[in-house]
């Protein structure tokens, strides 16, 4: 969903906040456009809630970038409002708005079922309830925070680190209360943070002010003690990069610098050891465990902060990344959320066709001289719509579906009604 991609303009395409979304179906190995959202967002925040549907909250719908990067508007709106996307029709609908307007938030889905919205500019946080469909206030942190990061960890309670503020704070879902939990080493922005087996926490990477040079530093969050702790170097400085822990135990590390390069840290050895490359350099891009362990990864900048409409998915059992066709949209700064979806699905969009080429095909003549030259007859190549004539059940049980082996295929047709998958 979202992020800056390439919109059509008066003079021409150029760089822009987009409302459009897709989804990646795992059995066809394509991406597939469903309806927009309600607005444009860039540096938004999306959160499942329960298995089927997805929250989507504040963000910018106009770009700030450097101005000698991509010329036009640079003064952004920050949005306050929020939507949800509910997968048994395939549509966005407009959620009450929150408390505060939010540019770069995060939203983490608790253990209760609400999701605990925080920065984004302010030091005041908020809950979203879906069964009462309300923001409601819930305690303040330290600080105003802006690129944090927020993680779930596992007694419930939400770590909050970075994004402009060396404190690191735990969010108590009980007492409704934020409190201190140590300090980082040096402030992070752009940086990540993951939940390993053990209960700690990996926090790496990332800039120490806005726009400035990556760090190769890491740091843990000892859940017990609830103290930060120095943690192995990586191998490389990154940031902007993502950070998923696999089914075995290991965090991948990918992107984040102009390389594609990827690296693994090993809980074991406590250690990061280099990983295999990626098909392309990223950053700013999006990676999602799927239910068979495998890892898409999707979109992002390249290194000359142009969006991407590639995709790859990181196979740990071959231990390589392999091509996941092209989505739909070039997008960086976007977000991507596993759903469960039941079939059959009516709400695909059709995949616009690409403009037929012409090919020139000669003419034969009957008396050829040496003066002859052969004319040609434009012959448009064929293309490939898929279709979706199925109509989505009120009931059913989501089903998961394995993931693609080898190097998909971008030019797969896809079946009338795509089977259903997470």
């Amino acid at each position: 969903m979202g992020g800056t991609g390439l919109v059509d303009r008066p003079e021409g395409q150029g760089p822009g906040v987009l409302s459009s979304a897709e989804i990646y179906d795992s059995v066809l190995h394509r991406f597939l456009p469903i309806a927009p959202m309600n607005e444009r967002r860039d540096q938004f925040a999306a959160a499942a809630i329960g298995p089927d549907k997805v929250l989507i909250v504040g963000g910018i719908n106009t770009l700030l970038v450097p101005l000698a990067v991509f010329p036009g508007p640079a003064m952004p709106w920050l949005l306050g409002s929020a939507e949800i996307f509910d997968s048994a029709d395939g549509k966005f609908v407009a959620a009450p708005n929150m408390k505060f307007s939010r540019d770069d938030p995060t939203a983490t889905t608790l253990q209760n079922g609400k999701v605990l919205v925080v920065g984004g500019e302010s030091a005041a946080a908020e809950l979203y309830d879906p069964l009462s469909n309300a923001f409601s206030e819930t305690g303040s942190m330290a600080s105003s925070r802006h690129g944090q990061t927020a993680s779930l960890l596992a007694d419930g309670g939400v770590l909050i680190a970075g994004g402009g503020f060396l404190k690191v704070e735990v969010y108590d879902p009980a007492q409704g209360k934020f409190h201190f939990a140590g300090h980082l080493s040096a402030n992070r922005l752009y940086h990540t943070a993951t939940l390993l087996a053990d209960g700690s926490a990996l926090i790496a990477g990332g800039c120490p002010f806005a726009r400035s040079g990556a760090v190769d530093t890491t740091e843990i969050f000892d859940e017990s003690s609830k103290k930060i702790l120095s943690g192995p170097n990586m191998t490389q400085s990154r940031a902007g990069h993502t950070a998923t822990l696999l089914n075995d135990g290991r965090v991948l590390m990918a992107g984040g610098r102009a390389d594609n390069s990827t690296e693994f840290y090993d809980p074991a050895s406590h250690k990061f050891v280099a990983g295999p490359n990626m098909i392309a350099v990223r950053s700013g891009h999006s990676a999602t465990l799927l239910p068979d362990g495998t890892v898409l990864i999707a979109g992002g900048w390249d290194p000359d902060y142009k969006p991407l409409s590639s995709a790859e998915i990181f196979d740990p059992s071959a231990n390589k990344f392999v091509a996941a066709g092209q989505m739909t949209e070039a997008r960086a700064g976007h977000a991507a959320t596993l759903i469960s979806v039941r079939e059959p699905i009516s709400w695909i969009r059709p995949t616009p066709s690409p403009t037929p080429t012409l090919t020139a095909t000669p003419t034969p003549t009957a008396t050829p001289t040496d003066t002859a030259t052969p004319t040609g007859t434009a012959t448009p190549s064929s293309t490939t719509t898929p279709s979706n004539t199925g109509t989505p059940t009120s009931s059913g049980t989501p089903t998961q579906t394995a993931a693609p082996t080898g190097t998909p295929s971008p030019s797969a047709s896809p079946s009338a009604t795509p089977t259903a998958h997470p």
